[in-house]
Parts: structure tokens; sequence; C-alpha cells
């Protein structure tokens, strides 16, 4: 479901649910394109709509909806209605306006018909680039505007009225015969489900390290980037590199053993094994093991070392104290294959 077919089924839910005639909150003021006017013609395009926005939008003060452009006549000029804000649609721009209880009797009497702008028109590019006031009128001097009111009434309005709830149903993927409330309930789950669709493509950005703002070509060329090994280190050297770490570590936790007492000599490569194989383990070892060769102490004591496979009586107390059974000492001090 995407925004644009949401705001669609939303527009189609307050047309079926509101009675027909109601005045309508959203009013055409430009169509889009080239727009023949009777002053000659001029372009409603993106950039014509960007600058019509964008002006409107500093502007403090609502811009006027009056009758038959009586702003433009110095004469008293009571307002129809007031625009609230400018906004985009596929078709162009529209206003959201308030209409006056005067201007509501017109209308709903189907006295007046058509909105009437007056647009300020670039030389240069003849696009529009400001919106002035506009007027209600029934003679307009666009041609093409779409009516304030629908013309029909009685049973055509009825009848209109019907077909755009059965397309709302449709839409919806309802039952011919579902009411309102279940028309309403349906829509309400699209917003719902919209907005949980935004969340989790804000987390897609941020775990790309876009910001929300990133159109489809820079997500793309961030997935693509990914996906390209060349940014990455090859599994080899990756694996080579982690076992030089490791050796590292393990090597700095036999010195740090050895500085503070924690193991003799003999038990050097012992521990370093034991570091290589688990590193979290080794270490809490060597953190709670006691203390058992005095710092600055040679073990050698000038005499030939001994064989490779026998215990001398200071490490045999020492393997005793750690709990090292003489085949696991063995093994891993070298003497064993």
């Amino acid at each position: 479901m995407t925004k644009e077919r949401l705001e669609r089924l939303v527009e189609l839910l307050a047309l079926t649910l509101t009675e027909a005639g109601d005045l309508p909150r959203e009013i055409q003021i430009l169509p889009r394109g080239w727009v023949r006017s009777a002053k000659g013609e001029f372009l409603v395009d993106d950039t014509s709509i960007q600058e019509l926005l964008a002006n409107a939008a500093q502007r403090q003060n609502d811009l006027v909806v009056d009758y038959e452009h009586q702003t433009l006549l110095n004469v008293e000029a009571p307002a129809a209605a007031w625009i609230k804000r400018l906004f985009a649609k596929p078709d162009g721009v529209w206003a959201e306006v308030e209409w006056t209880p005067r201007a509501a009797e017109y209308l709903r009497n189907r006295e007046y018909r058509y909105l009437s702008p007056v647009v300020g028109v670039r030389k240069s590019d003849k696009r529009a680039v400001f919106l002035h006031s506009a007027a209600l009128t029934n003679t307009p001097a666009i041609d093409g505007m779409v009516p304030i009111m629908n013309k029909h009434d009685g049973k055509e309005d009825d009848d209109a009225m019907d077909e755009l709830r059965k397309r709302l149903i449709e839409l919806l993927g309802l039952k011919a015969d579902a009411d309102d409330e279940a028309i309403t309930q349906a829509v309400e789950a699209l917003k719902n489900q919209t907005a949980a669709e935004v969340v989790a493509h804000k987390d897609v950005l941020s775990l790309l390290e876009l910001g929300e703002d990133a159109t489809v070509d820079q997500v793309k060329a961030r997935i693509l980037m990914l996906k390209n090994p060349s940014a990455y280190v090859p599994v080899e050297e990756f694996n080579a590199l982690k076992r030089r770490l490791d050796e590292r570590d393990a090597e700095d936790l036999v010195q740090l053993a050895l500085k503070e007492g924690k193991i003799a000599p003999a038990s050097a490569d012992w521990l370093r094994q034991y570091a290589l194989k688990d590193p979290s383990g080794a270490r809490a070892f060597v953190e709670s093991a006691p203390q058992i060769v005095p710092v600055g102490t040679s073990l050698a004591g000038g005499k030939q070392p001994p064989a490779p496979d026998a215990i001398d009586d200071l490490q045999a107390s020492i393997n005793k104290q750690l709990g090292i059974s003489d085949e696991v000492f063995k093994k891993w001090n070298g003497s064993e294959a």
C-alpha cells in the first residue's frame, strides 16, 4: 500500500461517508500542465508548484477567496473563504479552505460553481510562481477547472456517491454489503500498516547509514556497494589476521602470568595453547590463580634443564596446586605428540 493510494482511499472515504452536497474543504487552485487562460497560457509543473507552495508558506496571513475578484477592484471585498494552506496533488495545486456562512449558502444553492485564481507568471519561462488571491465566479478565465460543487443533484448525486462507495469497497477488498463502520475500520487498518512500513523504512535507512530523505537511487547505490566483494577483506586474510591477533593476546596473557608469578616458565606453552582455545577461560584462570612463584626467582637455578618429559618437584607442586595432571601437563608442554 503506497502513501498515494492510501491518501486516495481516505479521500474516497471522506466522500462516501459525508452527505452529498456537503461543502468541500479542499478545492483546486490550478491544474497541472500548460494552462489556457483568457489572458494567455502559462505553465504549472513541478518547478512552478514548488515556488507557489514556498511563496505561500512565507505569508503569515491567510490568502483570501473573494467574489468576482473584488479584491483587485479597490471596492468592498468580503471574503468567501480563507485559504489555510496550499498543497500539491497529481492533477495540480489544491487548497484547504474555510468557507464563510454566506459563501456556503451560495455554494449549496449552486449559485457559484467555479474558482478563479489570480497568479503571478514569470515572464522568462511563463511559469506560475505565486498566488495572489482567488475568487468565486461562474465565468473563470481558466478553462478546465474542477467545479467546486457537483453540478448534479438529486438521483444523479446519489448515483455518483454509490459508484464512489462501490469503488472504495472494491479497493479495500471488502464484501459488497460492507457498512460505513467496516469501511472506516479497513482504512484505519491500512493507515496503521502504512505507519509501520514507514518505521521499517526508517530502520532500513538507519542500517544503511542514510538519511530519511535518501532517494531510491541512493539506497540502491548503498546496497550495491555492500554487495561488492571488493569492499571486504577476503576471508583468508581475515582469518590470518584474526589468528595473529589471537596469538598476540595469548602471548600477552602468558607474559602477564609469568610476571605476576601465576605460572612457572615450564607452564607457559600450556597457558598459551589454553588462551588460543578459550581466551576468556584462560584470562579468568590467570586472574584467580594464586602467586606460586616468587617474582624474580629463577627456577632453573643454573642447572641443566630437565629432560623434556621430566617433572621436577617444584613443577609437580605447581601442577598440584593448579589441579593439572601429569598427563595434561606433558601434553600441553610439548612432550607428547
